[in-house]
């Protein structure tokens, strides 16, 4: 079984570096930690994946360009535009190039987005918020939202295509898997049809998916599909799951302080996966650690954490 790591997401702006941020989580019991999008190289200075476990990388990481710009500039796999496309490309191969470097074996990837305007599904979350679900009004933005999506998808998921056939071989010689994210917005790529398309044109060996808790729940909320059809459909080429509660939507909550069932999480989650726990660094040290011991008593870890054995004990670690 695989340790339970902690992403360095709940290291961006309570610790100044990750040589604070690894002995904290260690103390708090995370054994094994993922690098995430929001860590630039001066923050890697130093690292030494020796002494701290580091099994994934969550692209673009390095982060010295930012996602947001990556985002501004349609700089992602999924750009229809070649130019766009290739810088997109290559934000990935620096990071299965920084995994590679790290030991890491699997390397996150988001793969794009359908460009169409994101304020329909603005609109529509509005709507929700408003209470306004069971409105003629929310129907016709949903229908909409559907609508814009359906008309431009193909170009999009072709870039995609293309991009993760590079990027398979990419990674395939540099010993490295990537593992497909399902996303929170219903513009994003892939839904579970896209998945199934991609999944199908690419060697199971070198990629698969990555299960996303907090992300397939947002989306069901939206009025998008049901949370459980991610594992019902990919369970079987399922590489990893990020882990985080939800309140109304509001994701990247430590467990137990949103709404989601863990049982009903736990009896779904396929058995050997990585499983990454994806909180937002604003909770505190407490929350966090009691967050670890609900998932393990949920289920929701593998059997090393829960039985509390660490692999990592044994080699002088702090």
């Amino acid at each position: 079984m695989h340790e339970t790591c902690l992403s360095t997401m709940w290291s961006v702006g309570r610790f100044e570096s990750m040589a604070d941020f690894f002995p904290a989580a260690w103390r708090l019991g995370f054994h094994a930690f993922e690098i995430n999008h929001q860590v630039d190289s001066a923050m890697l200075a130093g690292l030494d994946p020796r002494r701290y476990p580091i099994p994934s990388v969550h692209e673009p990481c390095p982060a010295d360009i930012p996602t947001a710009t990556l985002m501004a500039r349609n700089w992602l796999i999924s750009s229809p535009d070649e130019d766009g496309r290739r810088q997109g490309v290559q934000a990935v191969q620096r990071s299965i190039d920084l995994a590679s470097a790290l030991g890491a074996r699997l390397v996150v990837v988001h793969p794009g987005k359908v460009d169409i305007d994101t304020e329909l599904e603005a609109e529509l979350l509005q709507s929700l918020a408003t209470g306004q679900g069971a409105s003629p009004r929310h129907a016709e933005l949903q229908a909409r939202l559907v609508a814009a999506r359906a008309a431009r998808a193909d170009a999009n998921l072709d870039a995609v295509r293309r991009s993760l056939a590079e990027l398979a071989d990419y990674a395939g010689r540099a010993g490295v898997r990537l593992g497909l994210e399902n996303r929170d917005h219903y513009y994003e790529i892939p839904l579970p049809e896209e998945m199934a398309w991609l999944l199908e044109q690419l060697d199971e060996e070198r990629v698969g998916f990555w299960y996303d808790v907090g992300h397939a729940e947002i989306l069901a909320r939206l009025g998008f599909g049901h949370r459980e059809t991610w594992l019902e459909r990919f369970g079987s080429r399922t590489f990893g799951v990020h882990l985080h509660d939800v309140r109304g939507f509001d994701d990247h909550l430590a467990a137990g302080l949103g709404e989601l069932d863990w049982a009903a999480i736990a009896a779904q989650l396929p058995a050997g996966v990585q499983r990454t726990c994806e909180f937002r660094s604003f909770h505190t040290p407490e929350q966090v650690a009691a967050a670890l011991q609900l998932l393990a008593a949920q289920g929701c870890l593998a059997q090393s954490r829960q039985t509390g054995g660490s692999p990592c004990q044994s080699q002088g670690r702090p």
